[in-house]
């Protein structure tokens, strides 16, 4: 599949526009990877603990 140029410049156009979106999105997707890894280390915490016990 080739694309026009016309179809180029307006994929750049809209990635431009959608760089901010994916910021924001990339930000969020790290916020919640950091929640869920201190939930893992939360978790295993406790795994550790009943171990020990």
């Amino acid at each position: 599949e080739k694309t026009s140029p016309i179809e180029v410049e307006d994929n750049l156009d809209s990635s431009r526009d959608g760089l901010e979106q994916i910021e924001i999105k990339c930000y969020k997707a790290k916020e919640e990877k950091a929640k869920m890894i201190e939930q893992l280390n939360l978790t295993s915490d406790v795994r550790t603990d009943y171990e020990s016990d």
